[in-house]
């Protein structure tokens, strides 16, 4: 280290000092695992879509998630001609605070279910469509890709 420049000495010594740039160091909390999927269901000659997302607390700790009727199962549709997985959040999707708590113990799993019937779905454009659901938890905003859906909606296979 004789023959370094002062700025490449200052560099390497700090880079040696086991400290980074900050002494941030976090851990992301823990989370539930989510799964999403989609079918078309047909009761009494109508066609609607079922979008769920399967919820499963794989932590040692207890997860709250925000359900009920101020808080259903947020959807996302959004055009997607391949229908290929994409996902995003924001933070729009999130619960208002004062919604009904459901309490996943570690270990437990649970069903969110949220029907969309072809009244609703009328106002967009024939096409693929990909979908996206989100949950709002005690740790936060957790969301998974729920497959594609063709509109207008087809019968369900009997």
């Amino acid at each position: 280290m004789r023959n370094l420049p002062p700025l490449l000495t200052a560099l390497v010594v700090s880079a040696c000092s086991g400290e980074g740039p900050t002494n941030f160091h976090t851990l992301a909390p823990p989370t539930l695992r989510i799964t999403g999927a989609n079918r078309v269901v047909t009761t009494e000659g109508l066609s609607e879509l079922e979008i769920s997302a399967s919820l499963r607390n794989p932590t040692s700790i207890r997860i709250q998630v925000a359900v009920g009727a101020q808080c259903p199962l947020f959807v996302r549709l959004f055009p997607d001609s391949t229908g290929e997985p994409a996902g995003s959040l924001a933070p729009s999707m999130a619960c208002a605070p004062g919604a009904s708590i459901l309490d996943l113990a570690p270990g437990d799993t649970t069903v969110l279910t949220r029907h969309l019937g072809t009244d609703s779905l009328a106002a967009l454009a024939p096409g693929t469509y990909g979908i996206n659901v989100a949950v709002t938890t005690s740790t936060g905003l957790l969301g998974a890709w729920a497959g594609a859906v063709h509109l207008p909606l087809a019968a369900a296979p009997q």
